[in-house]
């Protein structure tokens, strides 16, 4: 019975697509020619334009207020814009689209004639100013994806019939129009059970269209999460897809505590005040244990003392290539008295022995990230806010009879291979114990077999991005970075939004890549920032030089 119900709707659906194909153009337009050669197509993982010739798509996103659910945004750009993405070097928009654009929850599979109105404005405008379109389903029937709220597409089957459908009509409609260069069917799937149900639905998709339109390509996203579980497979949740003419797609915001300071939208809100690059951050794949350390180090005098006391270690050169990380730690062995600690610093020389930089100036304020580890369990430690060498805030260890230490894996740091470091602080003592090993340390680190550790600068923005380009080499199909960009604040009071967005640009520019910035207007990402209208004094000057010296 179910299963003749199902073919009883999948009949209904085909009827109404062929039935609405053929009435809900509102002009004439030729049956597809079928002449892949006279558009953007994709060769193994280049895409080409009409003449055969490598072309890269890099331009910008119009967001078209789609979260809005306006019908018709005619405020949100005019052609003048498009004019404006021309001359910062650009050659595409991405264009999100609202499915309520083209018709009503009341009246599925009956399209409006202001929907494709604009769509036609918006391809006579690109047009003019030689900008690719490719329209993008932002916001389809059964609710944006990107913040999971999204679950009646993958749940109401009628809800994917009707985004095939206006799928069919769109690509029966433009078939022959070379502006636009591609249909991009889906924004950040955030499926409920497995990837298989969006891997399912775009080949039926993918199917869909091929049977009006074989001339424009298909850009398929890679799904974003399954249900709240957002980590990604040994595919990084892409899949296979049969067909031609195909290019797969991912997003890129990392680290989201940078490009997202401040968006009230996440919970807890990223901090604003994040910058880039910042060598202190430290970002691990896999895992890492102790590997070796800098024992030779002076031990604490014996006794009682106030601040008296700046105890700094010898060099310590690293010249072994399975050390990958290393961090400060206090070693309390043996010494059943107490110790303050406060002002730690660690001191990097390079390979002839001068001073290059200090890697960590640490200010203990708080046990925030502070671990104690003892051999037998005994002893203690903890923050003092009535005592300090530079203001009234320090962290203590007291009575540790065994082996113990105190160590804080958020001032982990990448030592050079061939450079030396020190570690010195200082302290305070109270009944110190004659003869323990109370010393500041470098505790050295490995990575478990394919980890790797990266400061939060370019070569970490590199490797993250070769995870997407790494699976799509192997299947020879082309890769599309859809939406790439930081928020406002990232830009703010010299944090470095501008140099993450360079060096993007250079790492995608190195890998030919394809690609378009998010967004051109709106408050939080645009590069004209309000809403309404646009005003051309309202935007993010040192972005738009920055696009016009590196495009294309």
């Amino acid at each position: 019975m179910i299963k003749k119900q199902v073919m009883h709707s999948k009949l209904i659906v085909a009827l109404a697509i062929l039935l609405i194909g053929t009435m809900s153009c509102h002009k004439k337009h030729d049956e597809p020619t079928g002449n892949t050669h006279a558009f953007i197509h994709t060769s193994g993982t280049d895409i080409l334009d009409a003449n055969g010739n490598k072309i890269y798509l890099r331009g910008v996103a119009f967001g078209n207020e789609v979260w809005s659910n306006v019908e018709v945004p005619t405020t949100h750009h005019s052609e003048a814009d498009y004019g404006r993405v021309h001359d910062m070097g650009m050659n595409a928009v991405r264009f999100y689209m609202n499915y309520k654009t083209f018709e009503d929850d009341a009246n599925p599979y009956v399209y409006k004639k202001t929907g494709w109105d604009w769509i036609d404005l918006n391809i006579a405008w690109a047009k003019a100013h030689n900008v690719y379109l490719i329209l993008n389903m932002h916001v389809p029937q059964g609710g944006f994806q990107s913040n999971g709220n999204g679950g009646a597409l993958w749940n109401d089957q009628a809800n994917q019939d009707r985004l095939k459908a206006l799928w069919f009509n769109i690509a029966k409609r433009y078939a022959n129009e070379p502006t636009i260069a591609a249909f991009d069917l889906l924004n950040e799937p955030v499926v409920t059970t497995s990837i298989s149900q969006w891997s399912t639905l775009a080949q039926d998709i993918v199917d869909t269209i091929r049977t009006v339109n074989a001339n424009q390509m298909i850009i398929v996203e890679r799904v974003n999460a399954v249900g709240s579980d957002w980590s990604n497979n040994s595919d990084m949740n892409f899949f296979d897809l049969k067909g031609d003419n195909i290019a797969y797609e991912f997003h890129f915001y990392q680290p989201m505590e940078f490009t997202h300071q401040g968006a009230s939208w996440i919970s807890p809100v990223p901090a604003i005040g994040q910058t880039y690059p910042d060598p202190s951050r430290i970002y691990i794949t896999g895992s890492s244990g102790f590997y070796t350390a800098s024992f030779s180090n002076p031990t604490l005098a014996a006794g009682t003392y106030d601040w008296t006391q700046y105890v700094e270690s010898p060099k310590f050169t690293v010249n072994d290539p399975l050390i990958k990380l290393a961090k400060p730690t206090f070693v309390n062995r043996e010494n059943t008295g107490k110790v303050w600690i406060d002002d730690i610093v660690v001191k990097e020389y390079d390979a002839t022995g001068a001073y290059v930089q200090t890697i960590l100036s640490i200010d203990v304020t708080s046990f925030d990230g502070w671990y104690y580890w003892s051999q037998d369990l005994l002893g203690t430690a903890g923050t003092d806010n009535t005592t300090g060498h530079s203001n009234s805030n320090s962290i203590y260890v007291e009575g540790s009879t065994s082996d113990a230490n105190l160590s804080n894996s958020k001032y982990y740091f990448i030592p050079k291979q061939g450079y030396s470091y020190t570690v010195g602080g200082w302290v305070k003592g109270e009944a110190v114990t004659s003869g323990s090993k109370a010393m500041f340390r470098l505790d050295f680190e490995k990575l478990s077999t394919g980890g790797s550790a990266y400061a939060l600068n370019k070569d970490y923005l590199a490797a993250q991005v070769d995870q997407y380009y790494n699976w799509t080499q192997t299947k020879n199909r082309p890769l599309f970075l859809g939406e790439f960009g930081a928020i406002q604040f990232a830009y703010d009071n010299d944090l470095g939004g501008v140099q993450w967005t360079g060096d993007m640009i250079d790492i995608l520019k190195a890998r030919n890549a394809h690609f378009t910035y998010h967004c051109y207007h709106e408050d939080n990402f645009g590069i004209y920032r309000g809403s309404g209208t646009i005003d051309p004094s309202n935007c993010n000057q040192p972005l738009i030089d920055l696009f016009k010296s590196k495009l294309p």
